[in-house]
Formats: C-alpha cells, sequence, structure tokens
C-alpha cells in the first residue's frame, strides 16, 4: 500500500513540474505565493491569517493546475487555431484571474485586519 502511495505521488509530482516547466505563470504564482507566506510569518500574522493566506495561495495554484489541464486537452482534441477552443482557453485563463484578483483581496484584508488589531 505504501508503495502505491509513492508511486502515485510520484506521479502527481511529475505533473506539477510538467506544469512548471511549460507555464510561466504557474512559476510566478509559485514564487509570489511562496514570498507572501515568508512575509506573513516574519511579519508575526495569527495563526489564522497565515491560513487564510494559504488557503487564498492554495485555491490560485490549483485553478491555474486546472488550467493547464483544460489547455493540454483542448490542444490534444484540436491542435490547430480554432475560436471555440480560444474561447474555453480564455474562460479558463479568467477563472485564474478572478481568483487571483480575490486572493489579493483577502491578502489585502489580512493585513488590514492584522495591523488593525495590533495597532488598536
Amino acid at each position: 500500500m505504501v508503495r502505491v502511495f509513492a508511486k502515485s505521488a510520484a506521479n502527481a509530482l511529475r505533473g506539477v513540474v510538467f506544469v512548471w516547466q511549460r507555464q510561466r505563470n504557474f512559476r510566478i504564482e509559485i514564487v509570489i505565493g511562496t514570498l507572501v507566506m515568508i512575509l506573513a510569518i516574519l511579519l508575526g500574522f495569527t495563526y489564522m491569517e497565515v491560513v487564510s493566506i494559504l488557503v487564498s495561495v492554495s485555491v490560485v495554484l490549483g485553478a491555474e493546475l486546472f488550467n493547464s489541464i483544460i489547455e493540454e486537452l483542448l490542444d490534444t482534441v484540436e491542435p490547430h487555431y480554432s475560436v471555440h477552443v480560444g474561447r474555453l482557453k480564455d474562460v479558463t485563463a479568467g477563472v485564474v484571474l478572478l481568483l487571483s484578483l480575490f486572493a489579493i483581496v483577502i491578502g489585502i484584508l489580512t493585513v488590514i485586519h492584522h495591523y488593525t488589531f495590533v495597532f488598536p
């Protein structure tokens, strides 16, 4: 059972590496997310503040992974330019954009909350 899990984990990691190598936005989001997490810890954010930021970063990264899945699938199904495929790719990219904007808002609200309670 451990061997099966290890093989599944290795396959999953290979998928993440695949996206890391091919998607510039995923690399940017990983770097920004890591920096934000480090900054939150260094600034002494509370446990729940760090968790809220971690969840936000995780949602954006997960959305980027799903976006990559859909793009890869669409490129396989329709390798030539298609208006319909282009629209679908735009919609999935829009999902990532919206979730990224919400993550930024959550980050801003978390910083405001942190400093409101630290400096009454």
